[in-house]
């Protein structure tokens, strides 16, 4: 369909859809959209079409998807909070902004607002994607940073400047590489922004939920704390602050529940992204250092019937990788010597998620593990990684699975080999 859409008219529009300006202006997210340029529409969001100019614009969706709406849902307040980051923000220090806020409260489309808007007031503007199982920056199961160029309407389809990989869409069960990938991403922040704004997960209560988000209080140490709450539901997550640093948002009046099946397809619809375009290729385990398992740590020796062992450290055991589960009989065969057995099937490896790393333990890529070949001694990896293969200097696994294509798989457990 056809729609005029005048200065100040305010729709809103539910992905799936498209939207293409044929001419004037409009501005979504606090981005502007001029003539000839395309809003792609996922299914499960929704934006917000601000008329700048008069504009005429081409729209691919339901008539139910497209509303046009009295005011603006945008609470002044967002504005107002930008304009007090820009009046606060001292030349030459990294101004923080961590956000909270339950489960679908619009925590993202008011950090992708808030970080457009700050572009032309304070500068270099980040945003840290810390919700692995909801990602927008880069890879579900990495934490991702962008830091903007422009403003963006969907971050999702934007190269993240950083990752760090956490391995799962769930900070439970890594708790560590949580804490160490918050500390990591903000050193690189504050070589590369003027202003970090951290998108997080939607666990605030519970032990779980209060441990994370206290740790991430207490690393970050921010100049804002962003509540997005309908009631008093995260008040106790900042009782300790001072009442200068904590900014209470009303949630917009259109942010509503998004079903798990939709957060899903979101997820992988990411995932499909990144892994798309991916090449299957080998890296010789001499060539890196491993991280997050116990392959490769010790020290390589021989049993019979197993494709890979190795003593581990210590009271740790030995690592035996095996095309079958081990039998009574294969042990007798080995030394006694050899304390705790750490046994893994070969071929359970297949799709873990995995982190390519350079000498200085950045993320290169994401990718996929195919296969470890023990014969050649390679790791057989599936990703878009199109640098020099030996500037890759280690690998790290994670837990969760994913297919060729990006979708998930399952998981392993953390330490499985």
């Amino acid at each position: 369909m056809n729609l005029e859409i005048n200065k100040g008219d305010f729709y809103l529009l539910n992905g799936p859809a498209k939207v293409k300006v044929t001419s004037g202006l409009l501005e979504c997210i606090a981005a502007p959209v001029a003539t000839g340029e395309i809003i792609n529409v996922p299914v499960g969001k929704k934006v917000p079409l601000l008329g700048v100019k008069k504009s005429k614009v081409s729209v691919q969706a339901k008539n139910s998807q497209i509303s046009k709406l009295e005011t603006s849902t945008i609470p002044i307040e967002w504005d107002i909070l930008a304009t007090t980051i820009s009046k606060e923000k001292k030349r030459g220090k990294l101004y923080k902004v961590l956000v909270l806020g339950e489960v679908d409260t619009g925590k993202t489309f008011f950090s992708t607002y808030l970080a457009n808007r700050l572009l032309s007031k304070v500068g270099k503007t980040a945003i840290l994607d810390t919700d692995t199982g909801q990602s927008d920056i880069g890879c579900p199961g990495f934490f991702g940073m962008l830091v903007l160029k422009k403003p963006e309407v969907f971050l999702a389809e934007q190269e993240p400047t950083h990752q760090y990989m956490i391995g799962a869409h769930s900070s439970n069960l890594h708790f560590l590489p949580t804490a160490s990938g918050l500390v990591h991403m903000l050193r690189k922040a504050e070589k590369d922004a003027d202003a970090l704004i951290i998108d997080t997960t939607g666990w605030v209560q519970f032990d779980g939920g209060r441990a994370v988000k206290k740790a991430k209080l207490d690393m970050v140490d921010p100049d804002k704390v962003v509540l997005m709450q309908r009631g008093n539901e995260l008040e106790h997550l900042v009782k300790h602050l001072p009442a200068s640093k904590v900014v209470r948002l009303p949630v917009s009046k259109k942010a509503s529940p998004t079903s798990q099946m939709d957060r899903k397809a979101l997820r992988e619809l990411v995932s499909r992204r990144y892994f798309k375009g991916t090449k299957e290729f080998a890296i010789p385990f001499k060539q890196v250092f491993t991280d997050r398992c116990f392959l490769k740590t010790g020290t390589k020796i021989k049993l019979n019937g197993a494709l890979w062992a190795e003593k581990l450290s210590g009271f740790e055991g030995t690592l035996v990788v095996t095309d079958k589960p081990i039998t009574d009989a294969m042990k007798k065969k080995w030394p006694k010597d050899i304390g705790f057995i750490r046994n893994f099937i070969a071929g359970n490896e297949k799709g873990v998620l995995t982190a390519l790393l350079d000498e200085n333990q950045d993320v290169l890529a994401a990718a996929r593990l195919v296969a470890f070949d023990f014969k050649n001694e390679k790791f057989i990896v599936q990703s878009t990684y199109k640098g020099d293969k030996k500037l890759i200097k280690g690998i790290q696994f994670g837990s969760l699975k994913v297919t060729k294509d990006g979708n998930e798989a399952g998981f392993i457990e953390p330490g499985s080999f």
